[in-house]
C-alpha cells in the first residue's frame, strides 16, 4: 500500500509539470499558417500564394502564408507571422493577427494552426519568388455567394510483412478501409484552391459568416 502511493503521488507531480500534448510517435510536425484579410477595390479580400514551381512540396499549388514551427518561434502565431514576413516582403508591423482557428492534424504528417490577421492598408508586397510564384486575392463578398465543389477521400492501412498474424488471424492482409473525408475545391479567375489551404477556408468562411454577412453584403 505504501509503495502504490508513493507511486501514485510521484505519478502525479510528473503529470502536472507540463500540460499534456499531442503524440507525435507518428513523426508529425508543427506549422503555422496566416488567412490574410486585405482591403482592395472589390471590397475586404483573402489574399492567397501560389507556391514557386521549385519547391519539393506541392509546386504550383494555392496556398496561405506560412510554414514549418521552428525553435526560436516562442509561439505558432510568431511562425505564421514570420513565415508570411519571409514570403511577402513586409514588416511585423504591418500584421494584425485577430486570432487563432482551429488547428488540424492532418493525415500527411503536419499539425496546421491557422491564424487570421490583416495587412496594413497600401502595404508593399515583395515576394520571395524562391517560395512564392504569385499572388492573388478572392473577393470575401465573392466567397459568401460561392458554392465549392465537394469531393471524398478515403484512407486505408495494409499490414506489412512483419505483421504477426499468428497473433491477429482476422487482421486483413490486404488494403483495409479506415474512413473518408472531404475535399473542398475553390474556383477563382483560373486558380483551383483546394486541400487543407481550401479547408481552413471553408470552416474560416463558415465560422464568421453572420459577421461576414453583416459587413460585406
Amino acid at each position: 500500500m505504501e509503495k502504490m502511493t508513493e507511486l501514485v503521488e510521484q505519478i502525479t507531480k510528473r503529470l502536472q509539470l507540463r500540460s499534456a500534448r499531442i503524440d507525435k510517435a507518428d513523426r508529425l510536425w508543427d506549422a503555422a499558417v496566416l488567412v490574410p484579410l486585405v482591403d482592395t477595390e472589390a471590397g475586404p479580400a483573402v489574399l492567397f500564394e501560389v507556391r514557386a514551381e521549385g519547391l519539393g512540396w506541392q509546386p504550383g499549388d494555392v496556398c496561405f502564408p506560412g510554414g514549418r514551427y521552428e525553435c526560436g518561434d516562442d509561439s505558432f502565431a510568431k511562425t505564421a507571422i514570420r513565415e508570411t514576413c519571409e514570403e511577402l516582403g513586409v514588416t511585423e508591423d504591418k500584421i494584425s493577427l485577430c486570432g487563432e482557428l482551429d488547428f488540424l492534424v492532418t493525415h500527411m504528417g503536419p499539425i496546421i494552426h491557422p491564424f487570421v490577421g490583416r495587412l496594413a492598408d497600401g502595404v508593399q508586397l515583395s515576394c520571395n519568388k524562391d517560395e512564392v510564384a504569385e499572388i492573388f486575392t478572392v473577393p470575401l463578398s465573392f466567397l459568401m455567394d460561392y458554392e465549392p465543389r465537394v469531393a471524398h477521400m478515403e484512407l486505408a492501412n495494409r499490414a506489412t510483412a512483419d505483421f504477426p498474424f499468428d497473433l491477429l488471424p482476422r487482421q486483413p492482409h490486404d488494403w483495409h478501409k479506415r474512413k473518408g473525408y472531404n475535399i473542398y475545391f475553390y474556383e477563382y479567375q483560373g486558380h483551383v484552391i483546394w486541400g487543407l489551404t481550401a479547408r481552413i477556408l471553408h470552416g474560416f468562411m463558415r465560422r464568421f459568416r453572420r459577421e461576414l454577412q453583416a459587413n460585406i453584403l
